[in-house]
Parts: structure tokens; C-alpha cells; sequence
């Protein structure tokens, strides 16, 4: 009797321990048992200009790999599918349905306007959300629908150029347009027009064709511009300035967002000194959370955190936020968490609005000897 006595009180006890262990610690029973949340990652890394995809691509597996090992989602893993669309139409098409059969809960894509644009129908057709931290074209702004982004639009780019322009006495620029990418550089083009009351010269090439360089120089400087707008991607802007050094132009010269990587110095040797880039990304930044950002990208990618690779980290983080949020892992509840935050990220604070678009301070960022320097909101 005695005996079975202490085996009932054995039972009991481990009975209680069980009951504790599993209660106390929701977070470990939900990595056992649930499967992980899934998102997509759709970027260019094998097209022209995939050498920033990979920038993209570590920045979003260190905050992956950051938010599972702080206890993922409410316990459950966050897990990023990585794919590469090759810059092409049949590329986005094919990686975005894959990843729409993956059961993913968003996409994070494209690289550029042009290929978010041929996404956005593809993915939010299918009830799945739609975010990007690159997309500026002004054709997504002011719909209330499954597209979020961290990036601003051409709207506040064309304006706040505009005042950099005036507050540099610029009263004529000429404007260079890699017409690849129409839908982030007509639009930042128009936007410009709207705002800017000096005169704009556009001369137009497509980088996926042989570029005239010689014929396209004469062009840009026919005008006799106080200042020349490079709207291109690094390497372009890059040789462009080179060629603009070797001309002789003295005067100023601008960038956007779309060149602001590290290999814009690379491609533009010496000549990028003086250079303003208009761009939502600080270089000056001291956050502390930006600073440990920074370590471990160097730590465990031995590369410096750059505007691309900050960019990715941040987005994966606010979807995190916002599932951690929100009731149930869908669509409709990810939207409402996500419109209903305020998010003091890396790059500072972010909050959508209504239509997913956000309002964030533009910057001048200065090349100076082969650095990049920020002389404050424009």
C-alpha cells in the first residue's frame, strides 16, 4: 500500500513538473510544435546590378537569423525564402508564384520600381501582402491595398530635390534617365518638374543597350546646365561622373537613392567628390541599434552595412513586429498590425499611413573624399 502510495505521488509530481515546464515556457512548445512563419525574399541577384542583391539578401537573413534567436514569433521560427528573380519579367513571374506556393505570409520585392510593378499584381491577387523597402514610383502611392513600403516616393524625392536644387542656386539642370528602370526615373523626373520652377534638359539612354557615352555627354551639356541630375544606377552614375570630370563640367552634380551603394565609388574612381546624393538613408547615423547593426554585418558577412543591406534589415524586423502583433498569421490581420504601429527602427522611426506609404526625412548626403556624409535633412 505504502508503495503504491509513493508511486501515485511520483506520478503527481512529475504530472506537476510536466504542467509547469509546459506552461511556463509557450514559447518552446510552439517551436516544437507549430511550423515556422514564412516570407519571401524576391530580389535581383544574378541580372545587371546583382551585386546589390547581395547587400539585400545579408541584410535580411542577419535580422532572420537576430529575431529567431531572441525567441522568433510568439515562439514560432521565421523562416526566409531567398530567390533570385534575374531582373527579368519571367523571372519575377516564375519566383513570386514559387513563392506563393511556399505558403508564404508576405513578400519582401522587388529590387527596382519597374519590377515591383510587374510583381504587385502577381502576389497581392492572391491575397498575400506585398513590401519593399526600394520601390519609389510614384504609380503605387494612395491605394488601399496589400502594397507597404519603407521607401519614400518620387513624389517627396521630386520635391525635396527641388529645394536642394534652389537652395544651391541652381536655375538649369540637365537630367540623365537610364530609361530601364522608366517607372522609378519618369517619375522622379515629373516629380521634379512639379515642384522645381528652373529649367530640366532630359536626355535619355537604356544601360541594357550599348551606351553612347560621347553623344550622351554632348547632350548633357549642349544646355550649358548650372547642374546635371544623374537618375541611374551606381555603375552608371559612376562612369557618368567620370565622363563629366573628363569634359571639364565644374558645376553641380546630383544622384538618387538608386546609386547610393558602396559601389558607386568604385565605378566613379576620383570623381564622385562633391557629389550630392538625394536619399532617406543617414550614412551618419549613430544610432546604438544601427551600431550594433553595423558589427555584426561586418562580423559575420566582413562587409560594412550599406543603404541596401540597412534597408532589409529593417523591413524584416517591422514584419516581425507586426506578426508578433498581430491575432493570427493572415493577411488581414498582418495589414491592420502593420497600419497600426510605430516602429523606432535602425534607420529611425516609421509609421504607414492609411495606404502604406510613409513620410520619412530626406537627405543630402555629400561624397567627400571616397566617404559618405550627410549635411542634414534636405
Amino acid at each position: 500500500m505504502k508503495e503504491r502510495k509513493r508511486f501515485c505521488l511520483w506520478q503527481y509530481c512529475v504530472a506537476i513538473f510536466a504542467f509547469l515546464v509546459f506552461s511556463l515556457l509557450p514559447g518552446c512548445r510552439s517551436r516544437i510544435d507549430s511550423p515556422p512563419i514564412k516570407i519571401g525574399l524576391a530580389i535581383n541577384l544574378s541580372g545587371r546590378g546583382g551585386l546589390a542583391g547581395e547587400d539585400i539578401r545579408d541584410g535580411a537573413l542577419l535580422a532572420t537569423e537576430q529575431i529567431n534567436r531572441n525567441g522568433g514569433i510568439n515562439g514560432r521560427l521565421l523562416e526566409l525564402l531567398v530567390r533570385d528573380d534575374g531582373n527579368t519579367p519571367l523571372g519575377i513571374q516564375a519566383v513570386d508564384e514559387d513563392l506563393l506556393a511556399s505558403g508564404v505570409t508576405a513578400v519582401i520585392g522587388h529590387s527596382t520600381s519597374g519590377n515591383t510593378l510587374i510583381a504587385y499584381p502577381i502576389i497581392t491577387s492572391h491575397d498575400t501582402l506585398l513590401i519593399t523597402p526600394y520601390a519609389a514610383t510614384n504609380k503605387l502611392t494612395g491605394l488601399d491595398d496589400l502594397f507597404f513600403r519603407t521607401q519614400v516616393n518620387c513624389d517627396l524625392y521630386g520635391k525635396k530635390g527641388a529645394e536642394l536644387l534652389q537652395r544651391h542656386g541652381v536655375r538649369s539642370v540637365a537630367v540623365l534617365l537610364d530609361m530601364s528602370n522608366p517607372d522609378f526615373v519618369v517619375d522622379w523626373k515629373q516629380s521634379l518638374q512639379k515642384y522645381f520652377s528652373g529649367t530640366i534638359y532630359p536626355v535619355e539612354f537604356h544601360s541594357n543597350q550599348p551606351v553612347p557615352w560621347s553623344t550622351l555627354i554632348k547632350k548633357l551639356l549642349g544646355s550649358n546646365p548650372d547642374g546635371i541630375l544623374l537618375l541611374t544606377e551606381a555603375s552608371m552614375t559612376g562612369v557618368a561622373l567620370q565622363k563629366l570630370a573628363a569634359a571639364g563640367f565644374s558645376g553641380r552634380r546630383y544622384a538618387t537613392v538608386w546609386a547610393d551603394t558602396p559601389q558607386l565609388l568604385r565605378y566613379a574612381a576620383n570623381s564622385a567628390d562633391g557629389l550630392s546624393i538625394i536619399t532617406f538613408i543617414d550614412p551618419d547615423n549613430n544610432r546604438p541599434t544601427y551600431q550594433a547593426f553595423s558589427r555584426a554585418m561586418e562580423k559575420q558577412f566582413r562587409k560594412k552595412a550599406n543603404a541596401r543591406s540597412s534597408r532589409a534589415y529593417e523591413v524584416v524586423n517591422i514584419l516581425a513586429d507586426a506578426l508578433r502583433r498581430a491575432p493570427d498569421i493572415s493577411t488581414e490581420s498582418l495589414k491592420k498590425a502593420l497600419l497600426a504601429g510605430r516602429y523606432e527602427t535602425i534607420l529611425g522611426a516609421v509609421r504607414f499611413d492609411r495606404y502604406g506609404d510613409v513620410d520619412r526625412p530626406v537627405y543630402e548626403v555629400v561624397v567627400s573624399k571616397n566617404q559618405f556624409h550627410s549635411t542634414g535633412p534636405i
